[in-house]
């Protein structure tokens, strides 16, 4: 193998190497974008929910979003939403009183 067919060897497998480092970089920084929106997400719905056990309008806000939510599995988790004070849960958000 002649001397430039080495380079150009050496050269293609420091870029692949720094390719598999920046998409590792991007993995890292998506992750911890992710962690950032879930904390945040996390803080100020803790927040509204915190304020609507005395502000009417956040619990107008609550029921405004809840509306929007589709999947059963994440209807079911606001059941106890019911607890707030003027709370009417959407019907679809309704306890489930029949029996299966």
């Amino acid at each position: 193998m002649s001397d430039i067919a080495k380079e150009i060897e050496n050269a293609k497998r420091i870029i692949a190497e720094q390719k598999k480092r920046i998409k590792e970089a991007q993995k890292e920084a998506a992750k911890a974008e992710s962690k950032l929106r879930d904390r945040q997400n996390y803080i100020l719905g803790g927040a509204l929910v915190k304020l609507a056990e005395t502000d009417e309008r956040a619990v107008r806000t609550i029921e405004t979003l809840l509306k929007l939510v589709e999947r059963p599995s994440d209807r079911k988790a606001f059941e106890v939403f019911s607890r707030l004070p003027g709370c009417s849960l959407p019907p679809q958000l309704a306890p489930d009183t029949g029996h299966e």
